[in-house]
C-alpha cells in the first residue's frame, strides 16, 4: 500500500515541474518570434505565471507563488541566457521544440493539478475547483499566445485543449472526492489523462465539434502551428 503523501509537498513539487517545463515552452515560442533576450524572459515568465496568478487573484490567494518563490525567476533567467546566446543550445532546443507537444501537454497537466488542489485546499466547491484547474492550466497559454499577437490554442478548433485540462481536472477530484485516493495517486491518473486527450488530438486529430463557420482545412493549419519548429538561422541566434 502507497503510504499518504504530504499534500503540500507534492503541491510543491507539482508546481516547481509545471513553472519550469511551462517556461522552457514559452522560450521556445519567443525563438519562433525572433525575441531577444527581454522578449524570452518575459514570455517564459508569463507562460510560467500566467495561470497561477489569474487562479490566485480570483481565489485571493496571497503572496503570488512567483513572489513567494523568487528563486524561479532567477532560475529562468539562468536557462534564458544560454537559450538565447549559445548556437548549440538553440540547436538543442530547436530539436525539443519538435517534441514540444508533449511538454505542453505535461505542464498543461501539472498546471491543472496544481490549480484544483490550491482549491481544494482553499476548500471551494467542486465546480470552482475544475474552474481554477482549467485555469491554472490553459491562462499562461492564452496570456503568452496574446502577447506574441496570435489567436490561443485554447480558443481555435481542431484541439483538445481546454477539454484535454478539464477532464484532468475531473480524473484529480473524483480520485480524491470519490475513491479515497492520495495526492500522488490522483496527480498520476489526471496527469494521464490530460496528456493522453492532449495528444490524441494533436496526433490523430481527436477533437470536439468544429463551429459551422470554420472551414475544414482550418483545423490541419491550427494543428501544423503547434508543431513547427523554430526558424535555425543566423539571425535567430
Amino acid at each position: 500500500m502507497i503510504p499518504q503523501l504530504n499534500v503540500e509537498l507534492v503541491l510543491e513539487v507539482l508546481e516547481a515541474a509545471a513553472v519550469l517545463v511551462s517556461a522552457v515552452a514559452g522560450m521556445i515560442v519567443a525563438a519562433n518570434k525572433g525575441m531577444d533576450l527581454v522578449g524570452t524572459f518575459a514570455l517564459a515568465c508569463v507562460n510560467a505565471f500566467g495561470g497561477g496568478t489569474v487562479r490566485d487573484l480570483l481565489l485571493d490567494n496571497r503572496p503570488f507563488y512567483w513572489m513567494q518563490h523568487w528563486e524561479y525567476l532567477a532560475a529562468i533567467l539562468a536557462i534564458c541566457v544560454p537559450f538565447v546566446y549559445s548556437a548549440r543550445i538553440f540547436r538543442v532546443a530547436s530539436a525539443v521544440h519538435r517534441r514540444s507537444v508533449i511538454v505542453d501537454a505535461l505542464g498543461l497537466a501539472l498546471f491543472t493539478i496544481t490549480g484544483v488542489g490550491i482549491a481544494e485546499a482553499h476548500h471551494a466547491p467542486i465546480a470552482v475547483a475544475l474552474l481554477m484547474g482549467v485555469i491554472t492550466g490553459t491562462m499562461g497559454g492564452v496570456l503568452r499566445d496574446v502577447v506574441v499577437n496570435e489567436v490561443p490554442d485554447m480558443f481555435r478548433p481542431g484541439g483538445l485543449y481546454a477539454t484535454a485540462s478539464f477532464a484532468g481536472a475531473i480524473a484529480f477530484v473524483t480520485s480524491i472526492r470519490y475513491y479515497d485516493l492520495n495526492y500522488g495517486q490522483a496527480a498520476f491518473i489526471a496527469t494521464f489523462v490530460t496528456v493522453l486527450l492532449r495528444l490524441l488530438s494533436v496526433r490523430l486529430n481527436v477533437a470536439i465539434p468544429a463551429p459551422h463557420w470554420v472551414v475544414p482545412s482550418q483545423m490541419g493549419h491550427n494543428s501544423e502551428r503547434a508543431s513547427r519548429p523554430p526558424a535555425d538561422s543566423e539571425e535567430s541566434r
